[in-house]
């Protein structure tokens, strides 16, 4: 087995991807070497990134640069550790933000050993998972709120289910992909179309408490505060590309609402300290609870899966209009 290389997914140039051999870095003695079983696409960030589909001067302007290494969630096994790493051992399941590779040399204080009760289907989601709690988090909701949730896509989904273990009395969860509507039902949620959200969203709450904008699209937050109510909260969670066309419409300002923005990067890495309560290791650690108790239901999210050797296949799923997609998950062990 050849250590010193991995077989690593490489954007090349908008919407073309290719495999490429390219060496490993050395093993440090606080890190673990992890072959790779499943990793999962975000159709959020890796499709903005395949299809350079962003504003010029936006961060995303200033981030992705071709050829560009996209992922972040990886399942695998652990098969060679470093010196001095005591929390990991040869055999570990762990997950870690590594890209779409084969291989990965990851530190050890950002790998995540798994529990036993949870899948490697599931526990692939524990990025996006940290995020979706850091959205529900920054709403700050109360016991009994109403919550609606627009966009359904994978982090949508979470955000979803994360709302309800948070307490929410109703989630009302807006889209018009029917695979992505049916799946957030078997969640518990209210579903609603687009077109219909704002009539039937007000007539059966008033209003709701928050509402998390999980599209990416300029145009949602304006219509999003036709239907959060009085002194209610909208959290924007998708990071549209084209921030320059985003409208917060009228009624921010008319009903007294907050806008609050959420990012990845603002989830801190630290371990907990006084200052900081929910770092992101303690996220991972709830979001693997809350699965092994099946508190936190991800069955059939997971809608397309490919096989390593097609890696550019799931990619180009990337390119299509996502009807009837969710989670997108390559598999190493084919």
């Amino acid at each position: 087995m050849d250590m010193t290389t991995t077989s690593r997914a490489v954007i090349t140039e908008p919407r073309q991807v290719e495999m490429r051999s390219v060496p490993l870095p050395a093993l440090g003695p606080h890190d673990i070497l992890v072959r790779a079983r499943k990793s999962l696409l975000s159709s959020g960030t890796d499709r903005v990134c395949y299809r350079a589909d962003f504003a010029p001067g936006t961060h995303w302007a200033q981030w992705i640069k071709y050829p560009f290494t996209p992922g972040y969630s990886m399942v695998g096994e652990v098969i060679a550790t470093g010196a001095a790493v005591r929390s990991l051992a040869v055999g570990d399941r762990v997950a870690t933000r590594a890209g779409y590779q084969t291989y990965a040399v990851a530190e050890e204080s950002r790998s995540y050993r798994i529990p036993d009760e949870v899948s490697d289907e599931d526990a692939v989601w524990f990025a996006l998972s940290a995020i979706a709690q850091h959205a529900v988090r920054r709403a700050e909701p109360v016991l009994g709120d109403h919550a609606a949730v627009i966009g359904l896509g994978p982090l949508g989904q979470l955000v979803a289910r994360y709302a309800a273990v948070a307490g929410a009395a109703t989630v009302w969860c807006v889209g018009g992909d029917e695979t992505r509507l049916a799946a957030a039902r078997r969640a518990g949620a209210t579903t609603v179309p687009a077109a219909a959200a704002r009539d039937r969203i007000l007539e059966a709450t008033g209003g709701v408490d928050v509402a998390y904008d999980v599209t990416g699209s300029p145009s949602v937050l304006a219509a999003a505060s036709e239907y959060t109510a009085t002194g209610g909260t909208i959290v924007l969670v998708g990071d549209t590309p084209f921030p320059a066309q985003q409208a917060i419409g009228g009624e921010v300002l008319r009903r007294s609402q907050t806008v609050v923005g959420v990012h990845d990067s603002h989830i801190q890495r630290a371990e907990r300290t006084p200052v900081v309560r929910w770092p992101f290791r303690r996220n991972v650690g709830l979001f693997f609870d809350l699965v092994a108790q099946r508190r936190l239901d991800l069955a059939g999210l997971v809608t397309h899966r490919f096989p390593q050797g097609d890696v550019a296949g799931a990619f180009h799923r990337l390119d299509d209009d996502l009807t009837g997609t969710i989670g997108i998950l390559v598999d190493w062990t084919g």
